[in-house]
């Protein structure tokens, strides 16, 4: 769904082609996300279906075959807004609202604001939890470093993500704070 939750967003702001979608993902991430054109064809089929989308343009060129150019439709528009939420309410980790971080004016601030604060509280718990059962620091005796270190990684992870779910919640608190809102 987050590839579809791109194409909604891009939608969100004006009318493109399949191919101007995968143009604008590959230079929003540096190449570094690889998007097929079956893959993307195939999400403009299932958006089409559930009439998240609709096709807005016909252009016909001599040779070539014809380009189509989408839109949202009002259906699209709430459904968009519902997987932001909802990608914010079940967020396991900051990466899985990568797709979705560029499309936050669309959505209420507040209501974000207090699904990071929720993923905030899980992630401390959880912290705190590995932290009092000792296992960052339970040492294997037939294999100490191997344990020691997915102690490690597990604990610098939840640092990670706790830092950069702090940090949205700062961008969060700024966007309540903006006058225009």
């Amino acid at each position: 769904m987050s590839l579809q939750i791109y194409i909604l967003g891009l939608l969100h702001k004006g009318d493109y082609h399949p191919y101007d979608v995968k143009k604008r993902i590959l230079q929003g991430t540096n190449n570094a996300v690889n998007v097929t054109d079956g893959n993307l064809y195939y999400n403009f089929e299932a958006l089409l279906k559930k009439e998240f989308i609709q096709k807005s343009q016909i252009i016909q060129a001599e040779n070539r075959p014809d380009k189509i150019t989408y839109s949202i439709t009002p259906k699209g528009r709430e459904a968009f807004k519902e997987e932001i939420y909802k990608s914010f309410k079940n967020a396991k980790s900051i990466r899985t609202l990568l797709p979705v971080l560029p499309f936050l004016e669309y959505v209420d601030a507040k209501k974000l604001f207090f699904y990071v604060e929720d993923v905030l509280e899980r992630l401390n718990k959880r912290a705190k939890e590995f932290e009092e059962k000792g296992l960052a620091t339970e040492i294997d005796p037939v294999n100490p470093d191997y344990k020691m270190l997915i102690g490690e990684v597990v604990t610098e992870s939840i640092k990670l993500e706790i830092q950069m779910f702090n940090k949205l919640l700062l961008v969060l608190k700024t966007r309540l704070s903006s006058p225009t809102l």
